[in-house]
Order: structure tokens, then C-alpha cells, then sequence
């Protein structure tokens, strides 16, 4: 089997692992920044396309909402055929479809042809978004990891505030026939550049891997089942009759849909909606939020735009002037949404929709007083506080609703996540928009719209007081909480200062157990579920004979295993499992951390700091001047600990040399004074 491409990556590094990492993390930039600049400027062209096609309400609808739809559907697919066949030229495929739908849009002589285009962009933009992310996580690991990401949140902050701009200027310089053409023309040379990048820095991808499926026919029904529900949205003044039609054949479709979907898990296959994430009450309870709170705040800013550019005649770049710094804040906001999920745990997303929903009834309110520019000043500074809101409600909302794939779908959970948030987003944006152009943009028909956007937001909200979404923070634990004690002994976590801050709850137990104790096995088996399935793709192509050898190379002898600690919440319920094992005879020798996991609602919250505490104790009243660990790629929570904490890489360490996804790493311990 020839090698995974993320393999070739990190050798093609160089000894300091940067060059090909830093081509790749630049190619993601460029294609990201495309994509999203495409979205940000598709608002702002509204008006012109309406003229100078000549398009029907129905057809403006389409024009804004298309893209959403086919971004969502692609996305899917995208990442499960990237999983198993590598990035590279599914990267250069989806810059390639993205590129055609772009200069097709643009060259549409009419707009339903510019509507296809649309649907081609998105699908192409699907593709990208879904190989991008999938290409950081492969390229980068621990904290090089974190800033990738970071980089790539800066590059669509950077494209909110160039979007607009540019198109502002373009339609004030051009002619309008020509200007709404070049404005949808301004993501070209950045997919061209991607292009060249992907080409050039990307290395080849691998024979492909048998996958858990593709479930083509999941996402076509689900597609339809979308544009089924928004055809109504669409037509407003459709008969009753055809209604009651349409009702009917979407419950059709909502039932093929879920016997599908049955008969595809039954036959081993990962369907798209996996049963695993579909029987998690939090993970289903964060996906209705994201759903409301993204398509109604997506069709919220969408209308206002609109409204303004068409029934007013404002400048498109005074509108843009007026709107981009609500994208600052949004960006300000989001770096430091960690520091107030510390403090409050879930409910900082509750605390934030409060402050969206107050943002979007102060613009109702303000559209009851105001018209025209002093109403546009009055949504811009409201903007602002609601770009300050979503950049700290949506870090926390991802983190905790993935947080929920416990069973290691984490791929499929992220991809899940974001098709609920853009087909929310396809029929979101076709209903206010309908409101909005079937009311001849009126003040009253924008008022009908941001109702409608104010109610999905305040639904929203009410959905992030589930329980599960309000997990509590644990507490982070000091180095000096506790000391090696006996099996069976418990040691209370102090809730004193640590390095992350004072403890927010009322402190939990560490305990010392046996190896066999239920509750540590209860927890040994949780986490190979999830790593089961976070690995499962890798192992399907093995035959029976490798995999029993692999199994080998993994197994733990008991006999060899001198500490074993479980971490309980304040209840007494096992949230956490860490064990220590020898790896020879002779005191004072290196000791292997194994077993480290935590139940997915307590992660992110010290618990995992607190056992690896606990080891380091352990291992230092033994003697043990270092401690060795292993873990994957496919573990970045678990790489960003271990760096966090004083781990330091190392070559792969036998039996896990065959693994070549494996990370292995060390920490060198101080002696214990005499």
C-alpha cells in the first residue's frame, strides 16, 4: 500500500519540519480566502443582477441562497473521498469547479444560467473548505496545529472586510452592466494562485483505502428534501392545494430518507447521519442551535444589505463602509471566547444569543423609528455588538457540539455540523429575502424579514439552555494537589490556582484502583470505541492477519501496569482513566503513560491535566527519571496537552514502529529531594 500523503508531507519537511507545512498552510490561506471572499460579495450584487437580467423575485432568491445549498452537500462527500484517496487532487478538482461556476455566473446571459453557476461554485466550494481543514490537520500537529487554524480564521476575517470593500468600489467605478460581472470575477486570480500552489506543494495522493461509504444517496435526498421545503418560500402566493403537495411528498422523502438510512448502517456502512451522533442528545441539541442561530444571522446580514442597496440606493460602498467593522469585532471577539468559556462553560453560548437576540429586536425597533441613512447607522453600531457576540458564541458552540462524537466520529461530526449550518443558510436566506423583494423592499417588508430572523435567533436560544450544553467547567488541578498514594486511596483535586486559572466548580476525586476495577474498565472501553471509529479508515484495508498483528503490538499486559488512576466529578461518576506501565524490571527506568482519556463532556477542562499530574507524581515516587508516551494524528487534544505540559517529540519507540502515524513523545523528570 503506498504511503498516506500527510506521511509524504511531514518527510518532504526537511529536518525542521517547516518548508512543505508553510507551502501547504499558504495554499489553504489562498483557497480559503477565495471562498470565502465569494461570499461576502454576493450580497452587494443583488441589485445590478436584478436589472440587468432582468430577474424575477424567485430568481433572486435562488441567485443568493444557491451556493449555500451545494456547498453544503459537497461537503460530505469531500471529506470522507480526501480521507481515502488524498487531498491534493481533490483540492485542485474543487478549485477547478469553483473556478468554472465563478466565470460561468459571471458570464450568464440570463439568471437562471447564473443560478447553475452558483450551484457549481458552492459545490466546488464544498470540495475546498472540506480538504482545506482535512489538509491542517494532516500538516500540522499540537500547537502548530492551533495557529494553522488561527491563520486560516485571519484569512476569512481578512476577506469579510476585503469583500465588501472591493466590491463597493468596482460597482461605484463600473458601468452597472459590467460592474456586478467583475465584482463575482474578483475571486478568480486567488483560485488560480491555489491552483498553482495545490499543484506545486501538495504532494500526490494515495491508493485508495476502502471508506465506510460516500452515502450518495443520503445527501441526494437530503438535498431534496431542502428544495422541496423552500419552494414554498419561493412562491409565496403558491395555492394551497400545490402546498398540501408539497407537504406530502416531503414527508415522502423525510421517510425514504430515514429507511435509507437504517438499511446503509445495517450493512456496516457510515450513513450521513451516523447513529452514533443521531443518539446524542447534546450533539443533536447543538446542531438545532447552530442551524437557527447560523441561517438566521446569515439571512439576517443578507437582508439588511439588500435593503439598503435597493429601496434606498445607497452607495454600495458607503454600505460596506458602514457594516465591515461589525466583522473587526467579530474577529476580536472570537480570540477570546476560550477565556469566557473558562469562566461560565456552556452557558457562555446562552449569554452570547441572549446578546444576539437583543442586537436583532434593537434593529426592529430601530426600523420602526428610522429609514434610510439614520437607520444604516443604527444597524451598523448594532452590527458591531452582534459581530462581538458570534465570534464568542460559535468557538464554544463547535467545540461542545463535536465534543459529542464520542464514539470517534469526529470527522463525520464536522462535516455534519457544517451541511446543517449551509442548508439553514439556503432556505433561511430564500425566506427573508422573499419577505423582503415580495414586499417591494419596503420598511415594513424588511421589518417582516428581521422579525423572522429575530424569531429562528430566539428559538435558538432557547435550545442552548439544554442540559447538555451547559456542562460545567472542571476544575483545572495544581501540581501539588495530591501525592502518590495506595490503590484504593482517593485524593481530593484541589481547587486552588493554577496555571489556568482558579478552579470554577467544587472539586472532584482522584483515584487509585486496580487495573481491573469496573470503573477503569468501563472507561478502557469508551475510548477504543472512539478511537475505533476516529481510526477505523486506516485499519479497513488491513487483512485479518496484519490486524491481529497490530492488535498484538498494542496489547497491554496487566502484569506490567504499576499505576492505574480514574478521575470522578463531583457526583462520584468515572470521568477520566490514566495508567502508568513498566517497561523493564529495574527501578528508576522509564515508565509508559497509557490509557490517558476523558469522557468527551469533561474535556478541554483540566481533567486530563489532573491525571497526568497524578502519573508525574507517581512515576517520580518510584524513581523514574523519564516518562515515554504514544499517540496519533488523529489526536490533536491529546498532542496540545502533551505539549502544553512539558512533552517533547521523539523518534516512533518500538512496539508502535509500525504505525507510522503514530507521535511519540518524553518528558524528563526532576528527582525527588531526598
Amino acid at each position: 500500500m503506498n504511503e498516506p500523503s500527510e506521511s509524504a508531507l511531514r518527510r518532504a519537511q526537511g529536518p525542521d519540519g517547516a518548508p512543505a507545512a508553510r507551502a501547504a498552510l499558504l495554499c489553504c490561506l489562498a483557497a480559503g480566502f477565495a471562498t470565502l471572499l465569494d461570499a461576502t460579495i454576493i450580497a452587494y450584487t443583488t441589485a445590478p443582477v436584478a436589472h440587468g437580467l432582468d430577474a424575477p423575485t424567485a430568481g433572486v432568491q435562488w441567485f443568493l441562497a444557491a451556493y449555500s445549498l451545494t456547498f453544503g452537500l459537497g461537503l460530505v462527500p469531500a471529506g470522507r473521498l480526501g480521507d481515502a484517496f488524498g487531498r491534493r487532487g481533490l483540492l485542485i478538482a474543487g478549485l477547478a469547479i469553483f473556478l468554472l461556476g465563478g466565470i460561468a455566473s459571471a458570464l450568464a446571459p440570463a439568471v437562471w444560467p447564473l443560478v447553475a453557476g452558483r450551484l457549481i461554485q458552492g459545490l466546488g466550494a464544498g470540495f475546498i473548505s472540506a480538504q482545506v481543514l482535512g489538509i491542517i490537520q494532516d500538516a500540522f500537529r499540537g500547537t502548530a496545529r492551533v495557529q494553522a487554524l488561527g491563520a486560516y480564521s485571519a484569512a476569512g476575517a481578512a476577506a469579510a472586510i476585503a469583500g465588501p470593500l472591493a466590491a463597493g468600489i468596482l460597482l461605484e467605478a463600473l458601468p452597472e452592466a459590467i460592474g456586478w460581472r467583475v465584482v463575482l470575477l474578483t475571486p478568480v486570480p486567488f483560485t488560480i494562485a491555489s491552483i498553482w500552489l495545490a499543484a506545486r506543494s501538495l504532494p500526490r495522493g494515495h491508493a485508495g483505502r476502502v471508506t465506510r461509504g460516500l452515502d450518495l444517496p443520503g445527501i441526494a435526498l437530503l438535498g431534496a428534501i431542502v428544495v422541496i421545503v423552500t419552494l414554498p418560500v419561493i412562491d409565496p402566493g403558491m395555492p394551497t392545494a400545490s402546498i398540501g403537495l408539497i407537504a406530502a411528498f416531503a414527508a415522502l422523502l423525510v421517510t425514504a430518507l430515514a429507511l435509507w438510512e437504517r438499511r446503509y448502517a445495517r450493512r456496516g456502512r457510515m450513513p450521513l447521519f451516523a447513529p452514533s451522533l443521531m443518539h446524542s442528545p447534546g450533539f443533536v441539541a447543538g446542531n438545532v442551535v447552530a442551524l437557527l442561530w447560523f441561517g438566521s444571522l446569515i439571512a439576517f446580514s443578507t437582508v439588511t444589505t439588500v435593503y439598503f442597496l435597493q429601496a434606498h440606493g445607497i452607495s454600495p460602498f458607503a454600505v460596506a463602509l458602514v457594516l465591515v467593522p461589525a466583522s473587526l469585532a467579530r474577529g476580536v471577539s472570537s480570540r477570546v471566547s476560550h477565556r469566557l468559556f473558562l469562566r461560565l462553560g456552556g452557558r457562555v453560548i446562552a449569554a452570547g444569543l441572549v446578546v444576539e437576540v437583543a442586537g436583532v429586536v434593537l434593529v426592529l425597533t430601530a426600523a420602526f423609528v428610522w429609514d434610510g441613512w439614520a437607520l444604516l447607522i443604527a444597524v451598523g453600531v448594532l452590527q458591531i455588538l452582534l459581530g462581538a457576540a458570534g465570534g464568542i458564541v460559535e468557538p464554544p458552540l463547535r467545540a461542545i457540539t463535536l465534543g459529542f462524537a464520542s464514539p470517534g466520529v469526529h470527522g463525520v461530526a464536522a462535516s455534519f455540523l457544517q451541511l446543517t449550518q449551509r442548508l439553514s443558510a439556503t432556505f433561511f436566506v430564500a425566506l427573508a429575502t422573499g419577505i423582503l423583494l415580495g414586499g417591494d423592499a419596503s420598511p415594513a417588508a424588511l421589518r417582516a424579514a428581521v422579525a423572522v430572523c429575530a424569531a429562528a435567533c430566539l428559538a435558538a436560544l432557547a435550545v442552548s439552555w439544554h442540559p447538555a450544553l451547559r456542562s460545567p467547567v472542571l476544575p483545572a488541578v495544581s501540581a501539588a494537589a495530591a501525592v502518590a498514594h495506595p490503590a484504593g486511596e482517593t485524593v481530593s483535586v484541589s481547587a486552588a490556582e493554577t496555571r489556568e486559572g482558579p478552579a470554577r466548580v467544587r472539586p472532584g476525586d482522584l483515584l487509585r484502583v486496580d487495573w481491573h476495577d469496573e470503573r477503569a474498565a468501563a472507561l478502557r472501553e469508551a475510548m477504543d470505541a472512539e478511537l475505533g471509529e476516529r481510526y477505523a479508515d486506516r485499519f479497513s484495508a488491513f487483512d485479518a492477519e496484519t490486524l491481529a498483528r497490530f492488535e498484538a503490538d498494542f496489547a497491554l499486559d496487566p502484569a506490567t501496569v504499576v499505576a492505574t488512576v480514574v478521575l470522578l466529578d463531583t457526583t462520584g461518576a468515572p470521568i477520566g482513566h490514566a495508567a502508568l506501565r513498566a517497561l523493564s524490571t529495574d527501578a528508576g527506568g522509564d515508565l509508559e503513560v497509557k490509557r490517558v482519556f476523558v469522557h468527551a463532556h469533561a474535556r478541554g477542562t483540566g481533567a486530563s491535566r489532573a491525571l497526568m499530574a497524578e502519573l508525574e507524581r507517581i512515576a517520580q515516587s518510584r524513581g523514574a527519571l523519564r516518562l515515554i508516551l504514544q499517540t496519533g494524528d488523529r489526536q490533536p487534544d491529546a498532542v496540545g496537552l502533551y505539549e502544553r505540559i512539558g512533552y517533547t517529540p521523539i523518534p516512533i519507540f518500538a512496539p508502535y514502529t509500525a504505525f507510522d502515524f503514530s507521535l511519540c513523545y518524553e518528558k524528563v523528570l526532576s528527582p525527588v529531594a531526598a
